[in-house]
């Protein structure tokens, strides 16, 4: 992952550094300090970015259908 795609993700899902080192439960200045280059990104990150990306999308149709 580099920075760009990082950014992509992060204003794609609608959630800030601060957000995703609440949801990750770690430090922000951790997450902030990710750079793709000295500090890479963890290798998990993408597939936690698309897991919450499916997981938002569930939760919004659930909430659509609640009441069908």
């Amino acid at each position: 992952m580099d920075k760009k795609e990082f950014d992509g993700f992060l204003q794609k899902l609608n959630i800030s550094k601060k957000d995703l080192a609440e949801l990750v439960s770690m430090p922000y200045n951790t997450v902030n300090g990710w750079n793709g280059g000295t500090k890479p990104y963890p290798s998990w990150l993408k597939s936690w970015f698309e897991n919450y990306e499916k997981s938002t999308r569930y939760e919004k149709i659930k909430e659509l259908t609640k009441d069908l």
